[in-house]
C-alpha cells in the first residue's frame, strides 16, 4: 500500500462529491444535494485522512511489532546451526545442550503444573529416566 494513498483517496472523494452532488440537485431536489455534500465534504473526506493518516500506520506497528516477537530464533536451532558451523566445540555443543534440555524441562514443569492447577486435576507422577 503505498504511503500517499489516503491522500490520494481522500482526494479523490473530494472532487468526486461536487459532480455527484450537481447530479442529486438536478435529480432529487436540494435538500439530498445538502446531504451528499455534508457526507462527502464533512464526513468522508476527515475520515479517510484521518484513518489513513493516524489509524493505519498504528495498526502496522503493532503488527510489525508481534511479527518480531515471533521471529525471535529456536535456541536449539542456533545452537545446532553453530555447532555446524565449527564455531562450538564438541565439549562445548554439548555442555550448552545439556544447559538447554534442563532450562526446557524446567519451563515444561512449570507450564504442566499451571494447567493442572487450573483444571482442578491431580498431578500424576512423573517418570524420570
Amino acid at each position: 500500500m503505498s504511503s500517499n494513498l489516503p491522500g490520494l483517496l481522500s482526494g479523490l472523494v473530494a472532487v468526486a462529491t461536487l459532480p455527484l452532488g450537481i447530479l442529486v440537485a438536478l435529480f432529487a431536489g436540494p435538500k439530498m444535494a445538502a446531504v451528499v455534500f455534508v457526507v462527502g465534504w464533512l464526513l468522508l473526506v476527515p475520515t479517510i485522512a484521518l484513518v489513513g493518516e493516524e489509524i493505519l500506520p498504528a495498526v502496522r506497528e503493532s503488527s510489525d511489532a508481534e511479527n518480531a516477537e515471533n521471529a525471535t530464533p529456536d535456541p536449539l536451532a542456533e545452537l545446532k546451526a553453530r555447532y555446524a558451523r565449527g564455531e562450538l566445540t564438541d565439549e562445548e555443543f554439548e555442555r550448552r545442550m545439556s544447559n538447554l534440555v534442563e532450562t526446557e524441562d524446567v519451563t515444561l514443569d512449570r507450564d504442566r503444573d499451571l494447567d493442572f492447577e487450573q483444571v482442578g486435576k491431580q498431578k500424576p507422577e512423573r517418570v524420570r529416566e
